[in-house]
């Protein structure tokens, strides 16, 4: 810290060397009264920044002033005394005594009052150069002795005001008015505040050529200079200060009243929507922040005297723009988007496109203010997301009722052809980044998007599933004929119609694949489901009756390898129903399996996987595999009918049984086989001749008369 005594003892130090010179011209040891500075003078030491020594003689000079004004003021003097009322006035006689003291007392006022206004005019220049002196060190490396003056001279004045008001309670009233009014209190320590402020206010930048959209830039601008200038001043001025001044505390709070100023001229006229955001951002946080936080943590600040830089009902103004023009953008800007893009599907659907650019731009239109308004506070994020999520589901909804449009018109002119299939993908592919912009605007807003998230969920399901028909059905188009030609008896010794099936799927998946997840693995698993459905279908009708054991292995080995075949091109194409792939193998292994416990075992297994098989499933299962006695088919049978029974609810996500209905015409002609083929083992069993070395052949014989009594008693089952 300065020391303020030895810059007084210097600044005084001139007027002692002065004085001392004065004495040693004299010649005679007569001791003689100093004579004042003149005006002049006095202005050349203010000029000359000798503000201490300046401030004493200014003080010197208001000194003689007072002294003049306690002189008596001379009253009007009486020219008419009492005089006998025959003279004439013009035959008065004036004395000279009373003239000479009447001008000599009109003098006195005269100096008394210019002396008065030359004290008015140096305390101005003084404090001028006081100020400029307060503004300059602001810019300095180093503040200097000028500013220790500056504390001094107001030091030295608050000294002057307490002796004055003292001076005034304590002196008696005087008759008659006072010639010249004092001047004092000064209280230069409050106008050094002032002067803090003003050097404050010109120090920080104005807006005058920020152009609209730019504002962010200004109030970094703003940001840097107040925090340069305030460490400026931490280490080049506040130092000089005595404690009592608080320094540091009047910096802060005439840079923040500065700030405010300026924030309230921007306020006053029409801002753009980044303007908004990047206003109420530096309120909210970087002010405190950055600006307010980084100079506390150089010196200790008191909070409590700084007011909010911006009104509440302008704060309140500002979010509320916010929230008009997000409204305006998802009920206007929106449906132009829409309707631009509907313009579009007709115009390119000869083009293989598999993205469209909609979500992204809808996207890009709401992201900007959520991001911003979410970066100001969790309130206003909040709000904004509420408005951008009631916009983007009735957005959705429009969207979802132009997809089915399209897919109704393409199917009333059968335009089915390449494009079209891309055209539904990048319809598709349009979903999911859509579906997490409205997670992500329900988990700013959760309690204000009960009713809106849904909403829009719901629209993007419907496209999501209406898509996954239209490419699925067009599969089953191709392959559906495939189907039909599977499970019969030249199926045991071909494999045509499974290969085809199975290279119909991997060539139109070499389109499918273009479709973003999770809508890709919606389409894949519902084909997935399909194709298993169309095959177990394709068992159930019954086509193939086994009439021996050797024929029920080589049925079942058919399935057991067809359905590892499934499986691997499943797994290939990502499909997450793995779930699906064991429903072959154990149909093949009911058909495979000879003893009734372990058939039992088995359809145990697959009612459990897949509680929606009924007992005529596995009833067709049972004829398929030859089995006639009433007996094993009723145990069998009783396995399915526990479960119908303990099962309440079924699982929605396992069903695939209930897609495949088993007919009475299909039990007819399953018996009917059933009957033609066990005739004909009765008929090649009567007629073949009997040898002796094969007499468990002839022990056998009775058996196909216990056939035909089963096959009998199949009538009257179920």
């Amino acid at each position: 810290m300065v020391n303020l005594g030895m810059l007084k003892r210097e600044s005084m130090s001139d007027k002692a060397s002065q004085e001392a010179e004065e004495e040693t011209v004299e010649e005679e040891p007569v001791v003689k009264t100093r004579e004042p500075l003149s005006v002049l003078e006095i202005l050349q030491l203010v000029n000359h920044r000798d503000l201490l020594l300046a401030d004493t003689h200014i003080q010197e000079l208001e000194r003689e002033c007072e002294l003049l004004s306690l002189l008596p003021t001379p009253t009007t003097p009486t020219l008419t005394p009492t005089l006998c009322p025959s003279t004439p006035p013009a035959m008065i006689p004036l004395s000279s005594s009373s003239i000479d003291d009447s001008l000599s007392s009109n003098a006195t006022l005269d100096s008394s009052r210019r002396k008065a206004k030359d004290v008015e005019l140096l305390y101005e220049a003084l404090q001028k150069e006081m100020w400029d002196v307060v503004r300059e060190s602001l810019r300095q490396p180093s503040a200097g002795p000028n500013l220790g003056l500056v504390v001094l001279v107001i030091q030295q004045e608050d000294h002057a005001d307490a002796a004055w008001a003292l001076r005034e309670e304590t002196k008696p009233e005087r008759e008659g008015p006072q010639v010249q009014p004092s001047h004092r209190p000064r209280r230069l320590k409050m106008k050094w505040r002032q002067a803090v402020a003003e050097a404050a206010d010109w120090s920080l930048p104005h807006q005058v050529d920020t152009q609209a959209g730019q504002l962010a830039s200004y109030l970094e601008r703003l940001r840097s200079r107040m925090v340069d200038d305030l460490d400026a001043a931490r280490r080049n001025a506040v130092s000089i200060y005595p404690e009592e001044f608080a320094a540091f505390q009047v910096y802060v709070e005439s840079y923040h009243r500065a700030v405010a100023k300026r924030l309230r001229t921007i306020t006053s006229g029409p801002l753009q929507i980044t303007d908004v955001y990047s206003l109420l951002d530096w309120f909210y946080n970087i002010y405190n922040r950055d600006v307010l936080g980084t100079i506390g943590t150089i010196s200790p600040i008191n909070y409590s005297p700084l007011e909010a830089i911006l009104p509440q009902d302008t704060v309140d103004r500002l979010e509320q723009d916010c929230i008009s023009i997000v409204r305006e953008k998802v009920t206007t800007e929106l449906m132009q988007v829409l309707d631009e893009e509907e313009r579009r599907w007709a115009q390119s659907l000869h083009i293989e496109e598999y993205q469209s650019h909609l979500a992204r731009s809808v996207i890009q239109r709401l992201k900007v203010d959520l991001d911003r308004s979410t970066s100001v506070n969790q309130f206003l994020g909040a709000r904004v997301a509420r408005c951008s999520l009631t916009g983007l589901a009735d957005f959705l909804y429009n969207f979802q009722r132009k997809v089915e449009m399209f897919h109704e018109t393409q199917a009333e002119f059968g335009d089915r052809g390449d494009g079209y299939v891309s055209r539904t993908i990048a319809l598709v592919n349009c979903c999911p980044p859509l579906r997490s912009f409205v997670e992500r605007c329900r988990q700013c807003d959760p309690q204000g998007s009960e009713e809106s998230g849904p909403r829009a969920n719901s629209s993007l399901d419907r496209i999501v599933n209406q898509s996954v028909k239209v490419l699925t059905d067009r599969l089953f188009e191709h392959i559906r004929p495939f189907f039909d030609k599977l499970i019969k008896r030249k199926w045991l010794n071909n494999t045509e119609a499974f290969e085809a099936i199975e290279a119909s799927i991997k060539q139109h998946f070499k389109r499918f694949r273009r479709m973003d997840a999770p809508p890709y693995q919606t389409l894949v698993g519902e084909v997935h489901r399909r194709v298993l459905v169309e095959y177990v279908r394709a068992i159930m009708r019954g086509r193939v009756i086994c009439t021996s054991s050797k024929m029920r292995k080589r049925m079942a080995f058919r399935l057991q390898d067809e359905a590892k075949q499934l499986k691997g091109l499943f797994k290939d194409l990502e499909s997450s129903s793995s779930w699906l792939d064991s429903v072959i193998c154990h149909l093949a292994d009911i058909i495979l399996l000879e003893d009734t416990p372990s058939i039992q075992m088995e359809v145990a297994v697959l009612v459990k996987e897949f509680p929606d098989i009924r007992k005529k499933h596995v009833s067709t299962l049972l004829n398929i595999r030859g089995m006639m006695r009433q007996a094993e088919r009723q145990e069998i049978l009783n396995i399915v009918k526990d479960f119908e029974c303990s099962s309440v609810l079924m699982c929605r996500d396992h069903a695939l049984f209930s897609d495949i209905p088993i007919t009475s015409e299909v039990h007819c002609i399953s018996l009917g086989f059933l009957r033609l083929a066990m005739t004909v083992s009765n008929w090649f069993s009567e007629h073949r001749p009997r040898r002796n070395r094969r007499t468990s052949a002839r022990n056998a014989m009775p058996q196909p008369a216990e056939n035909m009594e089963d096959v009998n008693k199949l009538q009257t089952e179920e």
